[in-house]
């Protein structure tokens, strides 16, 4: 895949820059899936999934539990390339990885206190683009993988910004069985037969007011966490 993105896909960006969102959401898509059939045939992995995303632009908000959430929210989305913000570290130095980054225009962000104003410009021209219908918007807005599975608290600045400048659906996507593979290195270990559930709940409208913003994110978490109580129950379908 690093092969023929190197080859192909980078330079036909390169050639049809107008193109290039609609050239990179297949394509992304296309690693994502790829990545999750390796971990089911190499690994024993199972994902299963219950709603779906409809297509088109939309803002979609999932729970954080390890590096294997990324490949599935990219699967998920059906609709126009999903942007979401990224450690600006990741941008350099990972091979087949990095350079996607760059050229899909991720919003880069260093999640320290210096960087606030830096991260929330990535995030307003994101949000700018979904706006526009040329992307979606994906955010992972507790900000860092939970370590027992828990919804944390939400980051909320760079969604409250989102959700005042993107008025397109809003789907929130809750993952489980993935917390005890946070990092690489527990995914290298710990990863094999696990059994990840993911559900999509959505659409909702987002609000009509700025005033109403930071209600509806309580909102949002509050049923996202009812959702993962309801899928963690021992007779959950």
């Amino acid at each position: 895949m690093g092969l023929g993105q190197r080859l192909i896909v980078i330079p036909l960006t390169w050639l049809l820059p107008a193109s290039a969102v609609r050239i990179l959401g297949p394509w992304y898509r296309f690693n994502a899936r790829n990545t999750l059939g390796l971990l089911r045939i190499l690994a024993g992995v199972r994902v299963t999934v219950e709603g779906a995303i409809a297509p088109g632009s939309c803002t979609v908000v999932m729970n954080h539990q390890s590096l294997i959430d990324i490949p599935i929210g990219f699967a998920l989305v059906p609709g126009p390339l999903p942007l979401i913000p990224t450690r600006r570290r990741y941008a350099w130095g990972i091979p087949g990885v990095s350079p996607l980054i760059r050229v899909a225009r991720l919003p880069l962000i260093g999640q320290t206190k210096q960087d606030i104003k830096a991260d929330l410009a990535m995030v307003a021209e994101a949000a700018e683009r979904t706006r526009a219908g040329e992307t979606c918007f994906f955010i992972f807005p507790e900000g860092h993988r939970s370590r027992d599975g828990s919804i944390l608290p939400f980051m909320t600045r760079g969604l409250t910004l989102a959700l005042s400048r993107i008025p397109r659906p809003i789907y929130c996507v809750v993952g489980d069985g993935m917390w005890q593979a946070r990092t690489l290195a527990d995914t290298m270990v710990r990863v094999a037969g696990s059994r990840i559930r993911v559900r999509v709940i959505g659409p909702f409208e987002p609000p009509q007011e700025e005033a109403d913003i930071p209600a509806f994110i309580t909102f949002l978490r509050d049923r996202m966490i009812a959702t993962l109580d309801e899928m963690r129950r021992p007779n959950a379908a």
